[in-house]
């Protein structure tokens, strides 16, 4: 096939489209399948599981709910600190303003964060990029619609990719910072923005962009050190939890590795992981060779920085975790997974909606557990 072009908003085309290549996906089209694949998910899910009960317990949300709680009544006497709290504070504010409980806001923020990141990713990368990126996790379905920190995250973290792309630094560094405080890892768009900045030697909106992070960093901190009596109170709370040996970084694949021969996952969790790690790295072998790849990196320094920096941490953390939740870890970068995989994959609408529904049923199913969902068909035959 011949190489594709990728849309890339407000500059030439980033070459990375055959000729005869299908049209475009207008952004009406791509939230049209979006809806329809996050229904069927929900409706495989409800056959087998009750959705209500499930978002209780479901993830991070019963922590979440109880720190937006203690935000909302400023009483922290009872809470355990770990967890980012940038969400909490989110679903708090929106608990106080509309009256909804802490569960609901939870939810309604991770659905409403998931559509504003797929039209952002929209554009950014234009509409196959952005349609495959929706519908191809599983992980993101169930963040998206039965509550997590990563549609949030990912929204502050696209949208302040957009902001960089149109020079509006303050804001992309105010983004970041937002998305810094919901998931540490925003840190690194953060110092995309840094090095962009020092590459144009624009030291003024340099100061300006740290000044941003750094008060938003203080008035997030600050109620920790007030409160809890150590300004990282929650981070510490990944110490045990969490990192093996309290370090939160290791060699590459050493955390995956020993977690894949401690006998402790099922073979098709492995085979998942496995399939995961396989095509970000495929996406990442992409790169380096192609020009437009290099051309792109250059001309938008902070997704290559957040890109690179990301991938580095997805392979070195050193955490229980890192193998059976690396599908998880993993979506702030599938955009750009998809994206190095673009010219590789199909652009028929049929085979888009066949793929998104299939995904989205297989997703619903491997939420809900295949032996349950087994054992339902069974009692009801």
């Amino acid at each position: 096939m011949a190489s594709e072009a990728v849309r890339i908003e407000g500059t030439p085309t980033l070459t990375v489209v055959a000729k005869n290549a299908p049209p475009e996906l207008s952004l009406g089209q791509v939230l049209f399948l979006v809806v329809a694949c996050y229904a069927f998910y929900l409706l495989i899910f409800s056959l087998f599981n009750h959705y209500g009960m499930e978002t209780t317990t479901f993830g991070d949300n019963a922590p979440y709910t109880e720190i937006s709680s203690a935000i909302r009544h400023w009483d922290f006497s009872q809470l355990h600190p770990k967890l980012f709290w940038g969400l909490p504070y989110a679903m708090a504010a929106l608990s106080k303003v509309t009256g909804v409980s802490d569960l609901k806001s939870l939810l309604s923020i991770s659905l409403i964060s998931s559509l504003v990141a797929i039209v952002i990713a929209y554009r950014l990368w234009g509409g196959w990029a952005a349609a495959y990126f929706a519908v191809i996790s599983r992980e993101w379905m169930e963040r998206s619609l039965l509550g997590g920190a990563e549609p949030l995250f990912l929204a502050c973290i696209l949208g302040s990719f957009a902001a960089a792309r149109k020079q509006r630094w303050l804001l992309a560094s105010l983004l970041a910072s937002f998305a810094t405080i919901v998931r540490p890892m925003g840190i690194f768009a953060l110092a995309g923005i840094g090095v962009a900045l020092l590459v144009k030697r624009d030291y003024r909106k340099l100061t300006a962009a740290l000044l941003i992070g750094a008060t938003i960093g203080f008035l997030y901190i600050l109620p920790l050190k007030l409160y809890l009596g150590n300004p990282l109170a929650n981070v510490k709370g990944y110490d045990k939890a969490d990192w093996n040996g309290g370090i939160p970084l290791t060699v590459p694949l050493v955390a995956i590795v020993k977690d894949a021969l401690s006998g402790r996952a099922t073979a098709l969790s492995l085979a998942r992981t496995a399939l995961w790690i396989v095509l970000i790295l495929a996406s990442a072998a992409v790169i380096p060779g192609k020009r437009s790849w290099r051309e792109y990196l250059r001309k938008f320094p902070v997704e290559g920085v957040f890109y690179a920096l990301y991938l580095l941490f997805l392979f070195t953390y050193n955490s229980y975790w890192a193998r059976s939740q690396f599908p998880r870890f993993a979506i702030p970068i599938i955009p750009f997974v998809v994206l190095a995989l673009l010219p590789w994959i199909p652009k028929d609408r049929r085979l888009l909606w066949g793929f998104g529904l299939f995904s989205a049923a297989l997703s619903a199913v491997e939420t809900v557990g295949f032996l349950t969902v087994i054992g339902t068909i069974k009692e009801v035959l």
